[in-house]
């Protein structure tokens, strides 16, 4: 059972305009086809189908998204053409018959990811990775061709999007989706399928009765409501509640109240409550069938009995010393691993000096990992080798780093803030070669060491906040970003900038620069590089603005105007 409160804030409503008959039938074939043309025996059947949308675009999209799913053949289209015939109604009606036609067309391992993006709200960006992992936690994710999970899914999610059943939002640096979204229809359509496929219940409005009552025969319940205290009535029912989310800070005097009926569920399987602000150490030991929980802890906590658990999200409460360390080594299981301030994870070497004549202690399923103030970290990675994400905040054994983090060939992104270190620690040559995402904070890395970056064959993403010190960046005709996509660099220091060419940068695509403001100008040269969309000025001098009007400029000059230039000027200037 799923239990998700959310607060739902006014989005502009879809384009609900008309297209004419050519021009759905010209959106029906590029999103099919692309830039090919619709064969000529599926042409006619073809023209009938887009007829029967009526002009109305998320009916021909979704239509267009089923057909692309099937193999192009006369009888395939003709099946789908007879189920549009057979639909009657107003325009509106016929639209939600057509929504339902693409869903029931879903395979069933799609069907139950679908409904459960349908929990969220509608137009509301869902963060993927997020979306990902709780499918993974559902059990909604099979196995496949010996992926890792998050691969599946992800996969899972460019279907519904290719089938134009979940909308794209923002992108990610690298090109990959960081949010998605649910049209306002489908959350509809959702609406009426959960309780056939009784994957999850939704409840809304502000009727006053026991949620304990109202949820305990259901496996997942989403609930859109605010909750009032008054609302809420604790009775001795055996749930079978498998899933609790909150989406808002719950409007409760007393949000022990959550608490008290997160305990009633015994059964629960994912559990998600950071946005209630309460300590639920008290409640998570007893969860032992728990495969997902992101929650406040204030006090330290025994997962002796959690085996299950897979994803692991935890934010402490302020405090001013490290006093709760966290046990994780004998969960087998861990997929996902996010503990802040003042957690963290426990020396391995006590674990395996405790544990005579048992093997090292490995966390081989371990793929996504936040280390904060951490003074194990050396160890830490050691034991965990398959690492695609790394994210390591103010950690103290820095130095002894570099010959942990080359152990990880896995490693794709890796992310490191800092407020003091020495430069000399992070040079190019200690980063894993299959790198793909780099982001440096407060590094201070001189430039010259920077340039050894480039030696890193399959980065795409450099983003740098105050990472590379120094007053001149030189760059020579053998740096070579070779396949560098998207830079970002922020430095108060940085005067001149000289590069040998575009070639320093044969792949980049977009370039932001911020708080720029000793820059004399941008090299003429990046205005070259072919691949180039995007220069983007935020919070610059006037003379890095002026320098990226003059590169747009040029390029104007040779036929170029695919090259874009955005200026966010400083505030106040």
């Amino acid at each position: 059972m799923l239990l998700i409160n959310v607060n739902c804030p006014d989005f502009p409503p879809h384009s609900k305009s008309f297209l004419s008959l050519e021009d759905s039938w010209n959106l029906f074939t590029e999103k099919i086809f692309k830039k090919d043309p619709c064969p000529p025996l599926l042409e006619e059947t073809g023209k009938h189908i887009v007829q029967q949308c009526q002009g109305l675009p998320l009916s021909v999209v979704v239509v267009a998204g089923l057909l692309g799913k099937m193999d192009p053949t006369h009888d395939n289209w003709k099946k789908v053409e007879e189920n549009l015939n057979s639909f009657f109604g107003t325009v509106s009606e016929r639209c939600q018959s057509i929504l339902s036609l693409s869903y029931n067309y879903l395979p069933q391992y799609l069907k139950a990811c679908f409904l459960y993006v349908g929990g969220f709200p509608e137009d509301r960006e869902i963060n993927v990775s997020k979306l990902i992992r709780l499918w993974i936690a559902e059990q909604f994710v099979k196995a496949r061709n010996n992926k890792r999970l998050e691969v599946v899914a992800e996969e899972y999610l460019e279907e519904l999007i290719d089938r134009s059943l979940i909308l794209t939002g923002k992108q990610r640096a690298n090109g990959r989706i960081e949010t998605c979204k649910i049209h306002d229809l489908f959350r509809q359509l959702c609406l009426s399928e959960v309780h056939t496929e009784n994957i999850v219940y939704y409840m809304n409005g502000n009727v006053l009765v026991s949620l304990l009552e109202v949820i305990h025969d259901q496996r997942r319940v989403i609930d859109l409501r605010k909750h009032e205290e008054k609302q809420v009535y604790i009775n001795d029912i055996t749930s079978i509640t498998r899933t609790f989310i909150s989406m808002q800070s719950l409007d409760l005097d007393s949000p022990d109240v959550i608490c008290s009926i997160v305990s009633q569920f015994k059964l629960l399987k994912v559990l998600d409550v950071l946005s209630v602000w309460y300590d639920f150490s008290s409640v998570i030991p007893e969860l032992v069938h728990l495969r997902y929980v992101a929650a406040r802890i204030e006090g330290g906590l025994s997962l002796a009995k959690s085996r299950n658990l897979q994803i692991i999200i935890f934010v402490g409460f302020e405090q001013t010393e490290l006093v709760h360390p966290l046990d994780i080594w004998r969960m087998t299981e861990i997929r996902h691993l996010d503990i802040e301030w003042p957690l963290y994870i426990s020396n391995p070497l006590e674990g395996e000096n405790n544990s005579v004549g048992e093997q090292p202690l490995f966390l081989n399923n371990l793929h996504t990992l936040t280390l904060q103030f951490s003074p194990f970290s050396k160890e830490i990675i050691r034991r965990t080798p398959n690492l695609k994400k790394l994210k390591m905040c103010e950690i103290s054994d820095y130095p002894s780093i570099p010959d942990s983090l080359i152990l990880l060939e896995e490693l794709e992104t890796l992310k490191i803030e800092v407020n003091s270190i020495d430069p000399l620690i992070f040079s190019g040559d200690v980063f894993p070669p299959n790198l793909k995402k780099l982001t440096l904070s407060n590094t201070k890395i001189p430039w010259e060491v920077m340039n050894l970056l480039s030696n890193l064959p399959n980065l795409e993403v450099l983003k740098g906040y105050y990472a590379f010190s120094g007053t001149d960046w030189t760059l020579n005709e053998d740096v070579v970003f070779r396949k560098l996509k998207h830079l970002l660099i922020r430095s108060k220091d940085l005067q001149r900038w000289e590069a040998a060419g575009s070639d320093n940068f044969p792949m980049l695509e977009k370039l932001i620069l911020n708080w720029l403001f000793e820059l004399e100008e941008i090299p003429e040269s990046i205005g070259d590089i072919m691949t180039l969309k995007l220069i983007q000025i935020v919070d610059c001098s006037s003379a890095v603005e002026n320098s990226a009007k003059r590169i747009r400029k040029e390029q104007q000059s040779f036929g170029n105007y695919e090259l874009q230039v955005q200026i966010t000027p400083m505030l106040g200037l």
